[in-house]
C-alpha cells in the first residue's frame, strides 16, 4: 500500500522494523560559526549522553566521535542516526568530515526543526538544548533528507554554480548602484540606450567618467572620433543623441558632481570585475559539465552551459528521486493547498518551500524551452489565451520542462524534438 512519508519513509521502516529501539540511537548537531552543539538519545528519546559542545576542528571532531563511540557500546547500537541542520554554509566542512568517517547523515531544513520546535510550544523559546530535542524527534520519527553520495565533477559544479550565483547576485546590486550614480552624475543618458550597461559604448562613456559639460564641448563628430580611437564604433545618429541629453540635463553644483563622478567610475570598475569572474566561472563550469549527468542536457534547445549547469548542481545525483514530481515538490514550485473537512482550497500561489535554486532552474529551462520549442511555445499561448497570469504560465512551463530535464538525465537520453511534436 506505500507509506505516508513517501520512499524515505519507507526506507526508514524498512531499516528499524524488528529492531530494539534502545539500540536505535539519534545523534542531532546544532552547528554555529566556530563551534557545535550536539546529544545522543535512543529512539524512545532517553537521553544517552547529554548535551556537549565540540569546537568545528580536527581535535573537537574527535571529541564528537568519542562521545558517539562510547554510547554505541553502552546500548550496543546497531544504527546511529546523525542529523544536521543545514546552517548556511557553516555544517558543509563538518558533514564533509562526517562522511569521510561513514556516519549515517541526514540534512534537516531549518525550517522543519522550527515548525518541530512549535509543535512543543517553544515558537518564541530558542535555545540550543530545544533545537537538538526538536531536531531528535525529527531524526526518530525518520525526517530528514540523507546526503547522497557526489562524485568530485558533480560537487565541483555544485560549488561553481553556487559562486556563480553569489556573484550574478553582487553583479546586479552594483548595477543597481551604477544607475543611481548616473541618473546624479548625466541625468538622460541612460533614456538614449535601452540597457546602457549592455553596450560598449555605454559601458565606454562610465568608464571615461563622461559628464554633459564633456560631451557638450566635444558634440557629435570629437565624441565619435573619441570613442573610435578607444575601438567602440559610436554611430552618428546615437552620437546626436548623446550630445543632445547632455544639453537638456541638469547638472549638480561642481564639488558635488566631481564626488559622485568618482563614486561612479568605482562602481564601473567593480562591475567589469564581476563581470570577468562571472565568465571565468562559466568557462570552469564548462569544463566540468561533460563529466557530470546534466551534460545532456545542453541537447535542449536554448539550453547551454549555465542553465544545464544550474539544473544539475540543484538536483545533485538524480538517483535520490523516484520520480520528477519530487524533484518539483522540492523546488517549492507546487501550488499552496488548504483542506479540512472534504473541502479544498487551492492556491493560487506557489508554497515557496524548498530549494531556491532548483526553483530558479527548472523556471529558467522552461523560459528557454519556451524560447526553442514550438511545442513549449504553443503551450504557453494556450495558457495566456486562457487568461493566467505570467507567473502561472512560467510555472506550469517549468513544470514541463522539469519532466523533460530529468527524465534526459535520469537515463540519459538526449533531448528529442519530434517526441514534442
Amino acid at each position: 500500500m506505500g507509506y505516508i512519508g513517501g520512499n524515505l519513509q519507507q526506507a526508514f521502516v524498512e531499516r528499524i522494523r524488528g529492531v530494539d529501539r534502545e539500540r536505535l540511537l539519534a545523534v542531532p548537531i546544532d552547528v554555529g560559526k566556530r563551534s557545535a552543539v550536539a546529544l545522543v538519545c535512543d529512539f524512545y528519546g532517553e537521553l544517552v549522553v547529554a548535551p556537549f559542545s565540540f569546537a568545528l576542528d580536527e581535535r573537537g571532531l574527535e571529541v564528537f566521535v568519542r562521545a558517539v563511540a562510547t554510547a554505541e557500546a553502552e546500548r550496543g547500537s546497531t544504527w546511529v542516526r546523525v542529523g544536521l541542520e543545514a546552517a548556511g554554509h557553516y555544517h558543509q566542512t563538518l558533514l564533509a568530515r562526517l562522511r569521510d568517517l561513514a556516519f549515517d547523515v541526514s540534512v534537516l531544513n531549518p525550517a522543519q526543526v522550527k515548525e518541530s520546535r512549535a509543535q512543543d510550544l517553544l515558537r518564541s523559546l530558542k535555545s540550543d538544548e530545544r533545537d537538538l530535542g526538536a531536531m531528535a524527534e525529527l531524526l526518530i520519527r525518520g525526517k530528514g533528507r540523507p546526503v547522497g553520495h557526489l562524485d568530485d565533477a558533480m560537487a565541483t559544479q555544485a560549488a561553481l554554480c553556487a559562486h556563480r550565483r553569489r556573484k550574478v547576485k553582487a553583479r546586479t546590486a552594483v548595477k543597481n548602484h551604477v544607475h543611481k550614480g548616473l541618473d546624479l552624475v548625466f541625468p538622460g543618458l541612460s533614456g538614449c540606450f535601452g540597457d546602457i550597461l549592455d553596450t560598449k559604448v555605454g559601458r565606454l562613456l562610465l568608464a571615461e567618467g563622461m559628464d554633459p559639460a564633456r560631451v557638450r564641448r566635444l558634440g557629435p563628430e570629437r565624441l565619435r572620433a573619441f570613442c573610435g580611437h578607444r575601438g567602440v564604433v559610436l554611430r552618428r545618429a546615437k552620437a546626436s543623441q548623446i550630445v543632445e541629453a547632455a544639453r537638456d540635463a541638469f547638472a549638480l553644483p561642481e564639488a558635488i558632481a566631481a564626488v559622485h563622478t568618482g563614486v561612479l567610475a568605482s562602481d564601473v570598475a567593480l562591475l567589469a570585475s564581476l563581470d570577468r569572474e562571472i565568465a571565468s566561472t562559466e568557462q570552469a563550469l564548462a569544463e566540468v559539465l561533460p563529466r557530470t549527468p546534466a551534460a545532456v542536457l545542453i541537447t535542449m534547445p536554448r539550453v547551454a552551459v549555465v542553465r544545464a549547469s544550474c539544473y544539475g548542481a540543484a538536483l545533485g545525483d538524480p538517483n535520490r528521486f523516484a520520480n520528477p514530481g519530487q524533484v518539483y515538490r522540492l523546488s517549492g514550485l507546487v501550488p499552496k493547498l488548504y483542506e479540512s473537512a472534504g473541502r479544498r482550497r487551492a492556491g493560487t500561489r506557489i508554497c515557496r518551500e524548498g530549494k531556491v535554486e532548483l526553483r530558479e532552474a527548472i523556471l529558467e529551462l522552461g523560459m528557454a524551452l519556451r524560447q526553442g520549442h514550438p511545442d513549449f511555445a504553443r503551450y504557453a499561448r494556450e495558457l495566456e489565451a486562457r487568461g493566467k497570469r505570467p507567473g502561472v504560465v512560467a510555472c506550469a512551463l517549468g513544470h514541463r520542462a522539469n519532466r523533460v530535464a530529468f527524465a534526459m538525465v535520469r537515463h540519459q537520453v538526449p533531448f528529442d524534438p519530434d517526441r514534442w511534436r
